[in-house]
């Protein structure tokens, strides 16, 4: 298995970089997170049915509204709907303004937003600085992305033990990029003791949840018979499941092996 550490930082959704997060689902049950006490501000009530009746030039508007009040939520949403042109023209000098204004109240998801931007503009101890806040709000996705930075070294000294420990935090809340992640440390031993029966479970729970690195790495493990009993039929499953996805190691074993498949 070749070693990811050296490639770019991940999109969690594509693979590109770290995510970005999108108001693009679950816009009530964010705004349970509020801590300014979203159900008090009735702008913001009045833009969330706007928004789930599909009307986004009153939801934006209301949100601005509650936002220019300093009600959190409705500023984060606010920024996200300038980010997508979403009721208003897309603007991202006011996606960067309403957003750093709810990462300062403490939004995590914001603060999350806010860590990406410093990032695709290099500005790294930035990056950190604001995922780690978001990280500590329990928030999965930034955790995992947290994790990211510290096995790169980018913002902080690169250091694996720490890579670890925040993977897990992810991984242990079902998050499968964290999950293939940790795997990966188990199977080099960096930041943890090596184990393939530990990686080779982490891998697996990934891989049940669809992530195509984690399948193929599976599959490798059945293969061999590290972490798990050697199995071929199981190894050509999960490779096969990840070539499925594109994976392009898993398509290219699938070849090779295509004589011995039945």
């Amino acid at each position: 298995m070749e070693d990811k550490a050296k490639t770019g930082l991940q999109h969690i959704a594509t693979g590109a970089a770290l995510s970005l997060h999108s108001t693009r689902s679950g816009i009530i049950a964010r705004g349970r997170r509020d801590a300014a006490n979203a159900a008090s501000n009735p702008h913001y009530r009045q833009a969330v049915i706007d928004y789930n009746a599909r009307n986004f030039t009153a939801a934006a508007s209301g949100f601005r509204l509650a936002a220019e009040q300093g009600h959190a939520e409705s500023q984060y949403l606010l920024s996200t709907m300038y980010d997508a042109g979403q009721g208003l023209p897309q603007d991202e000098t006011q996606t960067a303004h309403w957003e750093r204004k709810a990462a300062e109240q403490g939004h995590a998801y914001a603060q999350a937003n806010l860590s990406y931007r410093c990032y695709i503009a290099s500005n790294f101890s930035e990056a950190f600085a604001w995922c780690q806040r978001a990280a500590y709000s329990n928030l999965a996705w930034a955790q995992y992305n947290l994790g990211l930075m510290y096995r790169k070294g980018e913002g902080v000294a690169q250091n694996n033990t720490e890579a670890a420990h925040w993977y897990r935090l992810a991984a242990t809340r079902n998050f499968a990029e964290a999950q293939q992640k940790l795997a990966d440390l188990y199977c080099f031993g960096q930041g943890v003791p090596r184990s393939y029966a530990q990686a080779a479970a982490w891998y697996r729970k990934a891989a049940d949840q669809g992530n195509a690195e984690a399948q193929f790495q599976l599959g490798h493990l059945y293969a061999i018979g590290q972490g798990v009993e050697h199995d071929y039929t199981q190894s050509r499953h999960w490779i096969r499941q990840a070539a499925l996805q594109g994976h392009e190691q898993a398509l290219r074993e699938l070849r090779r092996r295509e004589y011995r498949d039945p």
